[in-house]
């Protein structure tokens, strides 16, 4: 049997697995305990925070003969029980009922007429008939337009349940005939937990801070982070530790740059030592770091320094707990309004880098301007603006 990936393997199959999104799962149990289910729903949210999986296992739950023939398991579990023939039907992915379709490569009218046709169809077992639209905000114009009608006055025994990453892109004629439900970003502490259980179910000792490296570089995505997690097994098969994943592993995988260089560049910023600055600026370049993701990395860390200085707490830092004492310690080396100086001109600084030549000069350049912003800002003389002045307006005259 061909590998699984861990995203595949691990999938929630029950509302309860489902990391995070207990305002989504909990309205939807709700609605199957009353008997209040709609015919039309909309899951919108970032890539990989369970909109699919979580119209699978409603889908799922609707035709489960369980939760239909048993008030009780009705009332007080509310899953999908996973045993009865609809369920083994879905799980072995030979269910008639439920339909998924992919709007990115089905998105003309055509594909939309034969789903309307197949929609006055009733359900060979089970209650419902139920369609999942994956990525709809890709149906065209013409096509959205050819489902009103459906969605509108929908067979009794048909649900639409449409999920994408983009909702504004939903014309309102479709989005205010459906129910609406945003996912949330995954907080990093539940991606950590989440990947921790997978490496206990896998037998691989893990540290810690590389799992929240890992969580931290999936921005929010739980099947981002999963992905990284098997690079991150693959990378580490082969270290001193019997496939133990570390640190510095994930780091170097990831071409991650770490936080000590972060604060070596505010260090020399404290210091005012340009020597320092352009060492840092070297060893960017030369290990091949990309200098975009590096200034953005660099307005993370100046963003924890805010934090620290405004709460007088780290609790909002997610970092390991030694990186997070030296963000208190080194708070008082700068003033917040100095701080936001120096994100304002690398904010500046990424945009213009796309379109400058010298890259490597002008990316020292700017490193080196924030020395110059700080002591600036500290002896009472911001830098000034590089804007043009206005031009006055010439007026022609007759006479």
């Amino acid at each position: 049997m061909s590998y699984q990936v861990i995203a595949r393997k691990y999938r929630p199959a029950k509302f309860s697995d489902i990391t995070a999104q207990e305002h989504v799962t909990r309205t939807i149990q709700n609605s199957l305990r009353m008997g209040r289910v709609g015919h039309g729903y909309i899951f919108s949210g970032l890539r990989g925070v369970g909109k699919t999986t979580a119209a699978r296992i409603f889908a799922k739950a609707l035709n489960c003969q369980k939760l239909m023939d048993d008030p009780d398991y009705l009332q007080q579990v509310t899953e999908p029980c996973g045993e009865c023939e609809s369920c083994r039907d879905f799980d072995s992915g030979t269910s008639l009922n439920i339909s998924e379709f992919d709007a990115a490569s089905n998105n003309s009218v055509d594909d939309i007429r034969a789903l309307r046709e197949n929609v006055r169809y009733g359900p060979q077992k089970g209650k419902y008939r139920v369609y999942i639209i994956d990525e709809v905000h890709m149906l065209s114009i013409a096509a959205f337009n050819a489902f009103l009608k459906t969605l509108e006055e929908p067979p009794p025994h048909a649900i639409f349940i449409f999920a994408t990453t983009e909702l504004h892109k939903i014309p309102a004629t479709i989005s205010s005939r459906c129910q609406r439900f945003n996912f949330k970003r995954i907080p990093l502490e539940d991606i950590q937990k989440q990947l921790q259980l997978v490496c206990d179910a896998e037998h691989i000792t893990v540290e810690g801070d590389a799992l929240q490296l890992i969580g931290r570089k999936a921005q929010g995505s739980m099947r981002d982070a999963q992905s990284i997690l098997d690079q991150v097994i693959a990378f580490s098969a082969e270290n001193d530790h019997e496939g133990a994943i570390s640190y510095q592993g994930v780091a170097e995988l990831l071409n991650y740059i770490d936080d000590d260089t972060m604060f070596d560049v505010t260090d020399a910023v404290a210091a005012q030592n340009p020597a320092k600055m352009l060492d840092v600026a070297q060893f960017v370049i030369k290990n091949g770091y990309d200098e975009q993701d590096f200034l953005e990395k660099l307005v993370e860390h100046l963003r924890n320094f805010l934090v620290v200085q405004n709460l007088s707490s780290t609790r909002l830092v997610e970092r390991p707990d030694a990186v997070r004492e030296r963000y208190l310690q080194d708070a008082g080396n700068f003033t917040p309004l100095a701080v936001m100086q120096m994100v304002d001109f690398i904010l500046q600084t990424q945009k213009e880098l796309k379109f400058q030549f010298e890259y490597q000069f002008r990316f020292e350049l700017a490193l080196l301007k924030l020395i110059d912003i700080v002591h600036a800002v500290s002896s009472g003389t911001l830098p000034v603006a590089t804007v043009p002045p206005p031009q006055k307006k010439k007026f022609l005259t007759t006479n």
